[in-house]
């Protein structure tokens, strides 16, 4: 009895623990499937998050792109609009250095370069020029260098100013500053740089610069060089550029200065402040003469005189006595030969004093 009774309750102990058991594993079996199906629910999310990140957003990126890429396959698709691009910008900068040397042109033109160029017709001269265009006749011959007025005849292109001045050559040392406080101080370097068309304020020695004057009178004179004073008091009886045969010798020529009549042994006076540069006797010219060297590349002459009274190298100072009136060297009556030149080329000096 007691081991029947122990029997069933053994066999009823297992069921129950079977019983227990399974739903044991029930639960297990419940709990997995939920975290199974949790897991897959994050992998979800987690896939479509991924999804959105990286491929949403290069869409949008590329829907607002396109041109760029579009601009970018079509050049690398056509190679001869690339190959084509470095000759265009070839041509293009002749272009732009064809148009900048037009500009220059315009530009001259339009700024009203310093001077215009004229050809001289049949009847024009010297006088008739500066009439017509209201310059001076040293500021047209100092432009163009001419020595000679027989050289001013039909055919012949000049350079005529807008205003009188003179052409300057650039010397060792010079800058425009420096040039303008020499000749003009008023005018300033700028303006310099202007008048001439420089691209810059760079210049080099040889270069030539038209420098207008300082003032100028309504007749054109060169009122502004007044520091030259008349040598003699004596009356004027030869003009610069009168054809005169000239004293003894007769040969006709054109003066390049002014004869001054006088009485022998009157005082000749230093037209200006310089230095003796040249002194000396010839015979069958113009006799005893003296000549001054002052700032500016001007230089005055002073001949036919009866004596020489100061010698080579001495400074003078404007209205010292350099000699005295006489008839030596080719012309038989008392009379003094004075001449003014500036870098070589001969000036009215009636327009000086």
């Amino acid at each position: 009895m007691g081991n029947k009774n122990q029997s069933n309750y053994d066999d009823m102990d297992k069921g129950n623990r079977n019983q227990r058991n399974g739903s044991s594993l029930e639960k297990k079996s419940v709990s997995i499937i939920i975290i199974v199906v949790i897991v897959g629910i994050a992998l979800s999310i987690g896939v479509i998050l991924l999804w959105f990140f990286f491929f949403s957003t290069p869409q949008e990126i590329n829907k607002e792109v396109p041109p760029t890429t579009s601009l970018v396959i079509n050049e690398t698709k056509t190679p001869p609009i690339v190959e084509k691009t470095p000759p265009v910008q070839d041509i293009s900068d002749k272009l732009i250095n064809v148009q900048v040397d037009t500009d220059n042109t315009i530009n001259v033109k339009d700024k009203n370069s310093w001077y215009v160029e004229h050809v001289v017709k049949a009847n024009e001269d010297l006088n008739s020029l500066s009439a017509l265009y209201g310059i001076n006749k040293e500021t047209i011959l100092s432009v163009n260098a001419i020595k000679n007025l027989s050289v001013i005849k039909e055919g012949l292109s000049l350079k005529i100013p807008h205003q009188n001045g003179q052409l300057y050559t650039v010397q060792s040392g010079d800058s425009l500053s420096i040039i303008t406080n020499r000749y003009n101080p008023g005018l300033g370097w700028k303006t310099l740089q202007d008048i001439n068309n420089l691209s810059s304020q760079n210049i080099f020695p040889g270069q030539k610069l038209f420098i207008p004057s300082a003032t100028a009178a309504a007749d054109g004179s060169l009122n502004d060089y007044n520091r030259f004073i008349a040598p003699s008091t004596g009356r004027i009886a030869g003009l610069y550029g009168q054809t005169v045969v000239y004293g003894n010798s007769e040969e006709i020529v054109s003066l390049q200065g002014i004869w001054i009549e006088g009485k022998e042994g009157d005082p000749i006076d230093a037209s200006a402040t310089g230095v003796v540069v040249d002194t000396g006797n010839n015979v069958n010219g113009e006799g005893r003469f003296v000549v001054l060297s002052h700032e500016n590349g001007y230089r005055t002459k002073y001949a036919h005189l009866k004596e020489v009274k100061v010698s080579i190298s001495q400074a003078i100072k404007q209205g010292d006595i350099i000699g005295t009136m006489g008839s030596s060297g080719n012309i038989d009556k008392v009379m003094l030969y004075f001449s003014i030149e500036q870098d070589g080329i001969a000036l009215d000096p009636a327009n000086f004093f």
